[in-house]
Order: C-alpha cells, then structure tokens, then sequence
C-alpha cells in the first residue's frame, strides 16, 4: 500500500527489543530463581534470545542475507562451543552430540554465507551469486541456529523438573516462531499508517517547497486541480496548518506543481498529516481572507514582489488574468497602510522552479506613495517584504480628493477614479510646461488651464501665433492687444533696413529706434489697460499678418516687457500667467540657430522677463511640440511638467533630468489625451501618469475652427484672385 515502509522505524524496533527482553527477563528469573544471568547451562538460552533479537531488530533491515547469515553462524558458534555440559546427568551424550552437529551446521552456514557475499560483490546478477544468496536466506534464520543452544540449555539446565522443560520450550517456540511483540507493534504501525492515509484521503499534494515567508509550492496528486482563487489547507512540516490562496500552476515532468499564497493560520485543524494539502474552498472566507490583506472591499489579487525591488520601484509576478496595463495602478498593504504603485513596463521571464520553466510575466512598477484626500500622493520611505501581495486599485478603493477654491482635477489616474489636483496658484508662480507633440491632447490641456486661471482671476496674457486661441476662448470676453498693421509693417521696414543697410547702419538704427520707442508707449498703454481692468481676464495677442520672426520676436518682447514693468511697479498687485503658444518661436534655444546680435538679445530678454517674473507674480506657461528647439534656461525654470507623447532623443533626454529614466521611456508611447505630470503644482511628490477624458465638445469646436481657417484661405486666395 502506497505510504508503508517495508520495514519499522527505528525507535519502533528498539521500542520492541526492549519489551522483548523484559519478557524474557521475567520469565528467565521466574524459572531459574536467579536475578542476575551468569555464565551458568542455564542461562544460554536467554543469551541466544538476546543476541536473535539485537541482530534480528537492530541490524537485519541493513544486512543483506549473508551478511546476516554470518554473524548468526559465529555467535551460534561461540555460544555452543563455551557450553560446560558436565554438570548434566541425562541425556548428556545425546546433548553433546546434538551441539557438535549443530557446530558443523554453523560452520557450514558460514562458509556458504562467505562464498555468497564473495560471489554477489563480482556479480550480483549471475546465477551462482543469486543461488548461494537463497540458500544462507532460508538455512541461516536466527530462529534455526538459535533453537539448537537454547534447546540444549533448557533440556540440559532445567531437565529437573519436566514442567519447567515444557514451559520454557513452548515458550522459545512461540516467542521465535510467532514473534508477539513484533506482530504487535506491526500491527500498530499498520493502524497508524491506516489512519493517516484515510486522514489524507482528502488530500490533493505534498508541500515541495515554501518559499519565505508565504509563498507555498504544492505537488499536486494525479488528477487533482489548483483552480485560482480557491482557498486550501496545508499542514506545515512544524504542526501549524494554514490557509493557502491558491495563485497559479505549472508543469514540471510528469507532475503538476501548484502555486500558493499562505493567507492565514488554521484556528480548528483539520486531520490532516504534516506536508499535505486538501481543498477547503469558501467563497465568503476567501473574500475575507482578500479583504484582510488588502484592506479593502472587492479588490483582485494581480501578483506578489519579487526580487530586485526597490524604495522608488517595485517588480513584482503577475499571478492573475486582470487586464493590466501601462499606467495601471496597483497597491500593496505595508503596515496596515496602502502604497500606490503605477505599472511603467513589463517583461516576460521564466521561472525554472524544477524542470520545465514557466512562463510569467515581471512588471515593474513605480511608487506614488500613500494618498490623503487632503495631500493627494505623498512618499512612502520603504518597500514591500518579498512575496508580498499585490491588489488592483478598484473604482472607491480611495476616496474623492479634497477640491480647494484656487485648485482643480487636471487627470485621473488610468484605469482607476482617482484624481489628481492641480494648484493655479503653483501652476503660475512656479512655471509650467506643457509639452508634446500635435494632436494628443496638449493644447486641449492648456486651454483648460487657462479657463482655471480665469475663472481664478488670474490676468492671463497669451502669445499665439496660430490663431486657435481667438476661436476657442471667445467666450472668456478675451481682449487683443496688438500694434496697428500700418505700425507692424513699419518695424518690420525698418528691422529690414537695418539688416541690409551700410556698415553699421547708424542711420537705419536711429529710425528703428523712434518707431521702437513710439510702440512701447503704446503696448504700455495697452498692457496697463488690461492688467488694471476689473472685467477683463484673458489678453491674446496674435500677429497673423506678419510672418517675420525679427519682427514678430520684437513686438513680443515689448509686450512682455510692459507687463513686467507694470509687475515691478505693483509688485504682486495682481497675479498674472504669460502662455506662450509654440514657445520656439517665441524663446527658442539661440545656439545654432542663426540668429544676428540684436535677434538673441531680444531672445534673450524675453528669456529673462520669465525668469525674472516669478519675483513679481509673474507666471510662465510654456506650450511646444519641439522641447529640443526651446531655451533650455527657460524650461530648466519650470517647476511643473505635463509632457504628452514624445518621439525626438533630444527632448527625451532632457526629460530624462526631469523624470527618472524609467518615467522618460513612457513618453513616446503615450496616447492621446494620456501625459506624464511631475511637479509642485500637483498633489503627487512623484511623476505620475494621468489621462483626461475624451471630450467631443472639443472635437466639435477643433472641427469648427478647421473650418474657419478653411474659409479664411479661401477668401484670401479669391481676393487675390480679384487683384489680379
């Protein structure tokens, strides 16, 4: 029967040898009056028992035949040899002679035993060697070369009185042919083993291994399953029995290995043997069992950490179907807090547990941190222990984020209703830069931005050039500051001139000059009008009718100039947000790109006004598609980054400074209306990856404004067609 040894353990036949020799101690002192054995006729018959029952208990399970054979020939031997027969009065002669044939019996056991451990050493397969091993197994039994002295003891010893000779011989048969005590504890044994295999009647596999501190690997039976999800009990190998979440499982050779997750100990044990496990599946335990480890209500157990975690990032094992994804997020419980983490890239990997590897997947994930409606994601200082449990963040796992007046959801966390908010206030005072290539969502952005500034009361002043923001934010009542036509194409006459006047074109530079210092009285009337109105909120300024970057550089900076004047004069009278629409043409990076003297001071002052601003309540929004084109003194300013999909190196690896390497890989891959956030204005001490909603009003409006543009060219292609 499966799960019997062949033989007894070794406290079992020592446990017998014991009560053997007890037994025959009682009866040896019942018969013979004599408490201590001497070297006396009387007592050979309890030392042949002793030496059959040491050789037969302790040393027979490890001999082979033979071997046994002949120590059973030399004891026999020794013992009939030392007999003192003389005291004997009857049946002397037939005594000795019955010992001497005996000898010769031994002697010829012992040699057959000899000749059959030389023979089974060179060829334990030949027919000789297998011959010679049979016969010493029949002829050289203990019982056989034992009978003989003790027989000769007890007739010659105690042949006084009959009965005690028939008593004692009775019992030497019974005692080496029935073997009581032996039968006894076999019969123990076999109970016990019986009792055991019915308690595992039940059970699917054996522990093979328990990886530290709950992760348990289960052999499973033939036919047996490890369905995920459903709750076992395992006996462990120091008593314990603990409850075991089945995760996942894989083949190895001919043999199915299950995975399992050690949930919670066992109040009432199960009769089950040490090392085996047994299904005890309970819907409403094992969502228990879930909610206790998580915390929360409902939540799906994804996977466990693995190695090569870290403080700032975790690995861990996928264990569940769950639709995972990049930008996920997923929480582990760590002393009995939720940390946040949010799925940055995965790998395939496989795990050789015994033979056949098996294939998993290995996430990685970066920490947000624990989360408060009032702080959003805070930094978390430690990791998770190995094998830790990993949840799905649900829809209510947390709660709704504390909105303040001057503060505004800017994205959710994918996957989840997570918010994550915004502070106008930091969004202008510390710089912001919206970045991304066209079409997936950045300008949408920073249209919403602005409404949120406004709605603040917070003086915005956009510098657009592509005409977007005239159609779009036309509800906000905005205001459009700008120089007169005749007035643009005279600054653009003179900074002609001067380029292409004579050697340093005194001359040309006095008269650029007058028109410069006409135009700056005018942009401060301008600029102040605005800033100090009560109603008016949002400046757009926007020169569609001059295409020349000089020009359009300068006229910039005379505006930004004037705001920045005024902000100098009413030091922080007013909080104000300059937006700079395809910020390369307006503060692009000087070096390389050919610019005259005159064209990087202007590049350059305009880059010190949004430097300098922040002193004065002055805000930078920066808005680009081309993050390689921008002045890197600029955006090295910006505190805050909401950057949408990327693909050029240069832009990633400036990002690299600003995320970690691991957050940069994200940004080409990003879709539309997704972006990477990092920075002071937000509610989250790491970057985190945000998605905004589809929104078709805004499609609606994007669609219509395409339209316009559409009818605005056509226009002019007709009047052109008119002229000529």
């Amino acid at each position: 029967m499966a799960g019997r040894s062949k033989f007894p353990t070794l406290r079992e036949r020592t446990v017998t040898l014991i009560i053997n020799l007890l037994i025959l101690y009682i009866v040896f002192v019942s018969a013979s009056g004599i408490w201590l054995p001497t070297g006396g006729l009387e007592s050979v018959w309890l030392l042949s028992a002793f030496a059959l029952w040491f050789l037969s208990l302790l040393t027979a399970p490890w001999f082979l035949p033979p071997r046994d054979a002949l120590a059973n020939g030399i004891m026999t031997v020794a013992i009939l040899i030392t007999m003192d027969l003389a005291p004997i009065e009857q049946f002397r002669t037939e005594l000795d002679v019955m010992r001497w044939v005996a000898v010769a019996y031994c002697f010829v056991v012992t040699i057959l035993s000899l000749v059959a451990l030389f023979l089974y050493d060179r060829d334990n397969t030949g027919g000789k060697a297998r011959l010679a091993f049979r016969l010493t197994s029949i002829f050289g039994k203990g019982e056989i070369l034992y009978t003989v002295p003790a027989i000769i003891s007890i007739v010659g010893a105690y042949q006084g009185s009959l009965v005690t000779v028939s008593w004692l011989a009775a019992f030497w048969v019974f005692f080496t042919v029935s073997r009581p005590v032996e039968r006894i504890a076999e019969a123990w044994r076999l109970w016990r083993i019986d009792e055991k295999e019915q308690d595992s009647s039940t059970s699917i596999g054996t522990i093979d291994r328990i990886d530290h501190p709950n992760i348990i690997r289960v052999r499973l039976n033939a036919g047996s399953s490890w369905k995920p999800r459903t709750l076992h009990v395992a006996a462990m190998p120091d008593g314990d029995q603990s409850y075991v979440f089945a995760l996942f499982s894989q083949v190895q050779g001919t043999d199915v290995i299950g995975t399992g997750l050690c949930v919670s100990g066992v109040s009432e044990k199960l009769p089950l043997p040490a090392g085996h496990v047994c299904v005890s599946h309970d819907e409403e335990k094992a969502a228990g069992f879930i909610e206790g480890l998580s915390g929360s209500k409902g939540v799906e157990l994804i996977g466990f950490t693995v190695e090569n975690s870290t403080i700032g990032t975790l690995r861990f094992e996928v264990t569940s179907s769950s639709d995972l994804a990049e930008g996920h997020v997923i929480f582990a419980r760590i002393n009995g807090e939720d940390v946040f983490y949010q799925i940055l890239d995965a790998e395939t990997a496989e795990e050789s547990f015994d033979q056949n590897p098996r294939g998993t997947h290995i996430v990685r994930a970066a920490q947000l941190g624990l989360h408060s409606t009032e702080s959003g994601f805070t930094k978390y200082p430690w990791l998770p222990e190995m094998n830790t449990p990993l949840f799905a963040t649900r829809d209510g796992v947390v709660p709704a984020p504390q909105i303040g007046e001057r503060e505004f959801e800017i994205g959710k966390v994918p996957s989840t209703d997570i918010g994550v908010i915004a502070s106008i206030d930091e969004l202008v005072e510390y710089h912001t830069a919206v970045l991304g290539v066209t079409g997936m969502g950045k300008t949408e952005l920073a249209l919403d931005i602005i409404r949120e500034a406004v709605k603040r009361q917070v003086k915005v002043f956009c510098v657009d050039f592509t005409g977007e923001y005239r159609q779009r934010l036309s509800d906000l009542d905005p205001v459009f500051p700008a120089p007169k036509p005749e007035q643009g194409s005279d600054l653009e006459a003179k900074l002609f001139a001067v380029e292409t006047g004579e050697f340093k074109a005194g001359e040309e530079k006095k008269a650029l000059k007058k028109v410069v210092d006409g135009l700056r009285e005018q942009t401060e009337e301008q600029v102040n009008a605005f800033i100090e109105a009560e109603d008016k909120y949002l400046a757009i300024f926007e020169l569609a009718e001059i295409a020349n970057t000089k020009t359009t550089l300068r006229l910039t900076e005379l505006y930004l100039s004037s705001i920045m004047a005024w902000a100098r004069q009413h030091r922080r009278a007013r909080q104000i947000m300059l937006v700079l629409e395809e910020a390369h043409t307006i503060v692009p990076e000087t070096y390389g790109a050919g610019f005259d003297y005159d064209t990087q001071w202007v590049v350059s002052r305009i880059g010190q006004i949004a430097l300098q601003g922040r002193k004065y309540g002055v805000g930078l929004l920066v808005i680009t598609q081309r993050t390689a084109l921008v002045s890197k003194t600029i955006l090295s300013q910006c505190n805050t980054f909401l950057t949408h999909s990327l693909i050029d190196q240069t832009s990633l690896s400036f990002l690299e400074s600003v995320y970690s390497s691991q957050h940069t890989r994200l940004i080409p891959n990003l879709g539309q209306f997704e972006f990477l956030a990092f920075g002071k204005a937000l509610r989250a001490e790491r970057p985190i990856l945000l998605k905004r909603p589809f929104d078709p009003a805004k499609k609606e409006a994007s669609e219509a404004l395409n339209h316009v543009f559409k009818e605005k060219a056509a226009g002019v292609a007709v009047a052109k067609k008119a002229a000529q």
